[in-house]
């Protein structure tokens, strides 16, 4: 009988050299160089972030603004003062009661000379700005609307210059309350002015 060696043959093996890969590491002085790198870039973007005293200087300054601008408006300038008594204002549009006619006929019915009573005229005043445009603005609105607008230039206390935005004049009460209407359509406030 044979007897085994210790050394037995059992295939062909892989030396030990083969399984070893190479590896490629980064140098030291690549390590240095992309950590010079990441610091300069971290310094750049603090540089660029305000600072406590920077955001607090500003804080301040709009702390101020508002102050001031509070004490700016805290004072509000009535202009109705003097704009009232310039200006008449009919309230009631009301339609006057029915006229009773007599119950009685005459036979014979004699001219009378017809009195010439005027008619009262009215205008709609849609609104009043001291700026040029916004009242061209609302002009050309009404305009869209069918309405027949003008811009009236008026210089109040010699100082300031309103534009009005006025409707009319009307004599009967039909167009006055469709002009009206169409107002109250697009949400603006009219005023009824009697002219005298």
């Amino acid at each position: 009988m044979t007897s085994r060696s210790n050394s037995t043959k059992r295939g062909a093996s892989k030396s030990k050299s083969a399984g070893k890969t190479t590896s490629v590491t980064m140098p030291n002085w690549g390590w240095l160089l992309a950590g010079l790198v990441i610091g300069v870039f971290v310094a750049f973007l603090a540089g660029l972030m305000p600072s406590a005293k920077d955001v607090r200087t500003v804080a301040e300054q709009v702390a101020s603004a508002s102050v001031d601008d509070q004490k700016n408006n805290s004072q509000p300038v009535f202009d109705f003062y003097t704009l009232l008594p310039e200006s008449e204002v009919t309230v009631s549009i009301a339609d006057p009661a029915p006229v009773k006619t007599p119950t009685k006929k005459t036979d014979k019915i004699t001219a009378a000379p017809a009195v010439s009573a005027k008619p009262t005229k009215y205008l709609l005043q849609a609104g009043s700005f001291r700026s040029a445009k916004d009242a061209e603005r609302l002009r050309a609105q009404l305009l869209l609307e069918g309405l027949m607008p003008k811009v009236e230039r008026v210089n109040v206390g010699g100082s300031e210059t309103w534009h009005r935005v006025q409707l009319g004049p009307f004599t009967d009460r039909a167009s006055l309350q469709s002009a009206q209407k169409v107002l109250a359509g697009q949400n603006i406030d009219s005023l009824l002015l009697q002219l005298k």
